[in-house]
């Protein structure tokens, strides 16, 4: 369905909500607002409706970005070095627009953000924005507590593991009769980890095993295997990145696993792959 264009009033009343009218346009759109019953009536709705578009545009902030993407920017060549030319003078190139193009701009993004605003005010009985954003689901929960506790305990270098790396047949009867789940403690020394330690924690009511390793490299970064008994809400395997942590994980006939990493590591999907042939 087209949607109309705003009209004259709409764009003053957009202008004056967003404060970029004169002292004298102030004083008579307030005015026109204690007398119009009408005026007031768009005017609370065009503010309804910019902010939910800053809402929505918000939301569209916090998503997470794809592993995918990481990688890509991460392997990305280094862009060349301007090379000047051995003869000619340079010519630096300047926009300088004169006043009917600045007056023209202006127009045109006063027109576009009172169209934006029209358009959320003026559709109240439309579809709730915020049913746009995918609702929180158990696996998301339950990935919440895998990366607080991936957060809490990889900022604690002198107290990372319960158990340190030279109790693994501790670690291995610890964590298979509280978990549930048998495994074995995956040398990862091709991907550059040594094994750190093991902790036995909670993540949405489910024993969590987690098994430590740390970069051989100067860096010492931790990435985390965690492995929990299978349930009908640890959901589908996921390749995913909340603020500075990423994650990936894959399921079997009996357990979930999750590997746990810096954002920055643009190999987690490989450590996860050795992980589960070896685990």
């Amino acid at each position: 369905m087209p949607v109309s264009p705003p009209s004259f009033l709409q764009l003053r009343l957009s202008a004056h909500n967003d404060g970029e009218t004169g002292e004298q346009e102030r004083h008579d759109i307030d005015a026109l607002l204690v007398n119009d019953p009408q005026a007031r009536a768009q005017q609370d709705s065009l503010k309804r409706g910019t902010e939910a578009g800053r809402r929505f545009f918000e939301d569209l902030l916090k998503e997470p970005v794809p592993l995918e993407m990481v990688r890509t920017i991460k392997n990305a060549p280094l862009p060349r070095r301007a090379v000047r030319l051995p003869n000619g003078p340079r010519s630096p190139v300047a926009f300088r627009p004169s006043g009917p193009q600045a007056l023209a701009g202006c127009l045109l993004f006063l027109a576009l953000g009172g169209g934006i605003g029209y358009m959320f005010g003026a559709n109240p009985a439309g579809p709730d924005i915020s049913a746009l954003a995918a609702p929180a689901s158990d696996e998301r929960d339950w990935l919440d507590d895998v990366v607080a506790t991936y957060r809490l305990y990889e900022r604690q270098p002198k107290h990372l593991a319960e158990i340190g790396p030279d109790g693994k047949a501790d670690i291995l009867e610890w964590l298979t009769t509280n978990t549930g789940v048998g495994f074995r403690i995956p040398d990862l020394s091709e991907s550059g980890l040594t094994f750190a330690g093991a902790r036995l924690v909670a993540a949405k009511g489910h024993p969590l095993g987690v098994l430590f390793y740390k970069r051989s490299d100067g860096d010492g970064d931790v990435v985390a295997i965690t492995f929990a008994k299978s349930s009908p809400d640890l959901g589908k395997s996921i390749e995913d990145i909340r603020s500075d942590t990423a994650l990936v994980s894959w399921n079997t006939a009996l357990a979930t696993y999750v590997v746990v990493g810096p954002s920055s590591a643009a190999d987690l999907d490989d450590i996860a792959a050795k992980a589960a042939g070896l685990i």
